[in-house]
């Protein structure tokens, strides 16, 4: 019976990861004993940087598949979204750290257009180029596991709801200094012909040198765009969007949206961001929705005191609820917002050779993985192995049950030749 290590060192060359020679290069030096233990080795190769802790954690576990997606090597978790996982991922053909969105099985499951949305955020995003929107680069598929995945530029930081949740809420100037560049994505999408429709404090990352990104195009639509499937981009009956923070009309037809409904959803994400919460917290997705259509939230200067009437009076006016009511236009948020960040000062936009950026991708891919995420990404491996083992399981159920009903026809048939000869 083979080892432990040595079966860890078989799921490894599995992988692809490493070759034999990577791997006899790398333990050229560890002693006799360590070579019997499975943990050391892959303390070994962490160490080394040939691989990371994630990717350790999978192959301990004999999980030998969806490290490699296409060309995209899987390094380490990012974090949980609607749809599924985000990772890290190195493009082995460029070397560029890229952003791998793997779209959950039980997504996949639920009906095709969870796919379809993953096609058309490549397909409305690969033209665009502005520093404050991520890029979606290629998409791609295992069809022998049904696997789906999005590739786009990977971005250090964290997500404006991760900052606000862990640091509390913002300053005014700092405030005011991200939006104004949510904005300016925003003012650009528009000019594309292009609405987001979900934008929201988990949509918007923030960078080690406080910038703003807006992600996730996945629910976006052409202004105008003819509904060939409401399931896909909404419409009457079909509500898409995020109801702590979807605009009124949006809620009523969401096919039927101009910008000035991501000016709503923009109002409800700075007032996340100076008050650290939605505007409406409780109640169903459908008392939030009346409460969009109807209800106004709770002052912020209540929940935030430092806020100046004046910033609050915006915030107030970009949550307006009727659409004529709000400024006509992104470039008009972000001029009016502009001024209030007058006091903060503009740092270099990141770039992937920045210390800052290495720092951040070498943190992902040598820390110590909290519990969470961990065991979301690997159930996210197991449940191909259950889905798997689940399937031979009903095979050998189904030869199970064969049997039974063949033994039960030949009793009969014994019995029935028992009668015949006793007659």
């Amino acid at each position: 019976m083979a080892s432990a290590a040595d079966e860890f060192l078989k799921t490894v060359l599995r992988s692809g990861l490493l070759t034999k020679a990577d791997l006899q290069t790398a333990l050229a030096n560890v002693p006799v004993a360590g070579l019997q233990d499975a943990q050391a080795i892959a303390d070994q190769l962490v160490h080394l940087g040939l691989l990371t802790q994630f990717q350790v954690g999978k192959l301990l576990q004999g999980a030998s598949f969806g490290l490699q997606l296409g060309p995209y090597r899987i390094l380490t978790p990012i974090g949980k979204g609607g749809m599924g996982m985000v990772y890290l991922g190195l493009d082995m053909r460029s070397k560029q750290h890229v952003a791998v969105k793997v779209l959950s099985p039980i997504k996949k499951r639920e009906g095709d257009r969870h796919v379809q949305r993953f096609r058309r955020e490549l397909e409305i995003a690969k033209d665009l180029l502005h520093p404050h929107l991520v890029i979606a680069h290629d998409t791609g598929e295992e069809k022998d596991r049904d696997l789906h995945y999005l590739v786009m530029e990977y971005v250090p930081g964290q997500t404006l709801y991760r900052l606000v949740t862990t640091q509390g809420v913002l300053p005014v100037a700092r405030t005011a200094h991200l939006f104004a560049e949510v904005a300016s994505a925003l003012e650009y999408a528009h000019s594309q012909g292009l609405i987001h429709r979900d934008l929201k404090p988990a949509n918007v990352m923030v960078t080690p040198n406080d910038h703003a990104k807006v992600l996730d195009l996945g629910l976006a639509i052409v202004e105008g765009e003819a509904v060939e499937s409401a399931e896909v981009i909404g419409g009457k009956g079909h509500v898409v969007g995020t109801f702590d923070y979807i605009a009124p009309e949006q809620t009523r037809d969401a096919a039927k949206v101009d910008a000035r409904a991501d000016i709503y959803s923009l109002g409800c994400t700075l007032y996340f961001a100076l008050t650290g919460r939605p505007p409406f917290p409780a109640g169903t997705p459908l008392e939030k929705i009346q409460a969009h259509r109807r209800l106004e939230p709770e002052p912020i200067q209540k929940l935030n005191p430092t806020v100046p009437e004046g910033f609050a009076f915006l915030v107030r006016q970009f949550m307006a609820k009727q659409p004529e009511q709000r400024p006509p236009s992104m470039a008009s948020v972000r001029a009016l917002l502009l001024p209030w960040a007058a006091s903060e000062a503009d740092k270099p936009l990141d770039q992937a050779g920045d210390t800052a950026f290495q720092a951040a991708v070498a943190a992902l891919e040598t820390a110590p993985l909290p519990a969470g995420p961990v065991a979301e990404s690997l159930d996210f491996g197991r449940e191909f192995t259950l889905e798997r083992d689940t399937r031979f399981a009903g095979d050998a159920r189904y030869r199970l049950l064969l049997a039974g009903v063949a033994g039960i026809w030949l009793l009969v048939a014994l019995l029935v030749i028992l009668i015949f000869v006793l007659r």
